[in-house]
Order: C-alpha cells, then structure tokens, then sequence
C-alpha cells in the first residue's frame, strides 16, 4: 500500500488534546512505521492535527487507535482518497495573521496577563513594528497610558462606539 507520494490527511481530535495526540502518533509512527513523515498541530486550527503520510491513514489499523483522535476529516468529494487535504488548503493555517493586525485604535480590551491582568482597557496607539499596544485603563481614575505587548490582551469590543 506504499505510495510514491506523500499526502496530507486532516485528523479530528478533541478540543485541547492536539499537541497529545500529536505526540502519540509521533511515538507510534516510530515504534510500528505507520508511514508518517511529519505531525503538525497549527495553532489557529483547533480540534485537528496536520500529517503527512505516504500510505493511505486507515483508522481500522491498530496503530491508530489513540485516545483522543476521533478520525479522518472527509472530504465532500466522494471519490477515492477523498480525505487527501491539498496544500492550498493549509496555506491559511500554515501562517497565520499576527495579532497585532487585528487590533484598532479605540477598541476596548482585556489584560490577560501583567500586573493590570483582568483590566479593561481602551487603544489609544498601536505600534506595529515592535508588536506593542498603548492603552489607557478604562477604571483608572487617573488616565495613564500602559504600554504592553499585542498578545497580552484580549479583544472584547472592536472600536469603541
């Protein structure tokens, strides 16, 4: 069942155990050659995990009984080697848009992390190139800009109306 070339399958895993199931492949594919040549768990794509494989995944095959890999993604084309993922697909996932691109002047926000954790916060100025967001504390009773980095916050109102 060795094919010449390698395919990319995408496989449902439950929410959170990605990286897990990742591991368990990994560790199976060395142990009993099940034919993976790499396991990818991108971050923007949760519930999934990545892998290209030069044989046909056959979830029936022992091997691939992992706790927490729920199957093969199918495809709606009904043909043969339907659940073959193209990498056209994947290019969104593969690089994802950075944070900061996300982010608008005005917008209301939430500290995640830092010493103002779970504060609400309003976007006075964003700056791009060192990934950095200057706010200013909404409950404050002095207005004083923070200056923290993009992926300490968490979006929770787009612009301020």
């Amino acid at each position: 069942m060795e094919d010449t070339q390698n395919s990319i399958y995408a496989l449902k895993t439950s929410a959170g155990q990605e990286r897990n199931v990742a591991r368990m492949l990994a560790k199976k594919a060395k142990e009993s050659g099940l034919g993976l040549r790499a396991v990818i768990v991108p971050e923007s794509l949760k519930g999934y995990v990545l892998v290209e494989s030069s044989t046909k995944i056959d979830m029936r095959n022992p091997h691939m009984r992992i706790p927490h890999l729920r199957g093969v993604v199918e495809s709606k084309d009904k043909k043969e080697g339907s659940n073959i993922v193209s990498f056209e697909e994947l290019k969104k996932f593969l690089k994802p848009e950075p944070i900061i691109s996300s982010i608008n002047k005005g917008s209301i926000v939430e500290l995640i992390s830092g010493p103002f954790k779970s504060e609400r916060a309003k976007v006075i100025r964003i700056d791009e190139s060192r990934e950095e967001v200057v706010l200013e504390l909404i409950e404050a009773a002095v207005p004083i800009p923070v200056t923290v980095k993009a992926d300490q916050i968490r979006i929770i109102q787009k612009e301020a109306d």
